[in-house]
């Protein structure tokens, strides 16, 4: 536990390095120091709070840098109370309302702003259904015993398959069935759809089976829709100079798939979901942090966004962006698909 003084030093210590990149020395402590203090205090203090896992000397005779526990104990110390200027909340939003209402508009523009708010590379993930649900299905016949299944998801992409029947079916028989289905199984989930009792043909039960398939695929999908920004900001930090480093951190962002479990790794249930350094899961990635955020409705869809950058970053206002970006998400999503209808 650190005491009161030591927090203030440890404030000092991690400001100064995000800002300069480089250790911070006893002297520049105490000339920030907002009561006089002397060096020989600081460094005693310091000792501490190298002793205690806060902070380490990359240098024998250099300054102190903070570790990853230190930067933890700062962004905790900041609590709720990161929030952007009102100015520039008003100017975000502006930027939204002037958008079209569009749901792959909103995701490209979340993540340039929220990139160039952060100064930091901007992750965000388009929402997908938390459980898919059962809209429309239509089936055309393409051969007496192969047909085309057409399988509209409620707020999900549109899935099509060719099956195979087990016995011929004409273009009638198969309109039928795909009304008859659709209207027994409106706005079920898949696994409400295996529990529904009733008499069905052959070739109904493969229909069935099919479109519960194609659900649950979709459910197992994490994030398919993701938009990257602000790549560039990584060629500007000092961390990422080697070029070794700076290629296995771009080839991790490049590849989407991998990106949205590193996105995820980060989310919570609630609030802002925070992995510093040695924490993240990929080796390339322990010289970076995650900040990121859920957002959609409640119970219907879940999207993310984040942002990636060098443990050194500067969290109270990527944070506050975060903060900042989810609250205007929310909202959109809110305006775009209505409250959910009641069963």
């Amino acid at each position: 536990m650190i005491t009161s003084r030591q927090g203030i030093i440890l404030r000092i210590i991690i400001r100064e390095h995000i800002n300069n990149a480089s250790p911070v020395a006893s002297d520049n402590i105490a000339r920030l120091y907002p009561t006089k203090i002397s060096s020989a205090t600081v460094r005693n203090e310091m000792i501490s709070l190298e002793d205690q896992g806060y902070i380490h000397q990359p240098h024998h005779s250099g300054g102190r840098v903070p570790s990853d526990k230190g930067y933890l104990q700062y962004i905790e110390s900041l609590a709720g109370s990161a929030e952007l200027p009102l100015s520039e909340q008003h100017l975000i939003r502006h930027q939204f309302h002037q958008a079209k209402k569009d749901i792959d508009e909103w995701g490209k523009l979340a993540a340039t702003v929220l990139s160039r708010t952060a100064q930091n590379v901007a992750v965000v993930a388009l929402p997908k259904p938390i459980r898919s649900k059962f809209k429309h299905l239509e089936l055309i016949s393409i051969h007496e015993t192969i047909a085309l299944l057409i399988l509209v998801i409620q707020e999900a992409n549109i899935k099509q398959q060719m099956i195979y029947l087990t016995g011929e079916a004409s273009q009638t028989e198969l309109s039928g069935i795909a009304h008859r289905l659709s209207a027994a199984y409106a706005e079920l989930t898949a696994e409400e759809i295996k529990k529904v009792i009733m008499p069905l043909s052959p070739v109904e039960t493969q229909v069935v089976a099919t479109v519960v398939e194609n659900m649950q695929q979709e459910d197992r999908i994490e994030y398919e829709e993701i938009y990257i920004d602000g790549i560039r900001h990584f060629f500007d930090q000092p961390e990422f100079m080697t070029q070794d480093k700076l290629r296995d951190i771009i080839e991790i962002i490049e590849a989407k798939s991998f990106l949205s479990s590193v996105l995820l790794q980060a989310l919570i249930d609630d609030g802002i979901g925070i992995v510093v350094g040695k924490d993240n899961k990929e080796d390339a990635m322990q010289s970076c942090s995650i900040v990121a955020s859920k957002y959609g409705i409640p119970g219907r869809l879940s999207g993310a966004l984040g942002v990636l950058g060098p443990t050194r970053m500067q969290y109270e206002r990527t944070i506050s962006a975060v903060r900042c970006l989810t609250s205007i998400m929310n909202e959109f999503l809110n305006d775009l698909y209505g409250q959910p209808s009641g069963r």
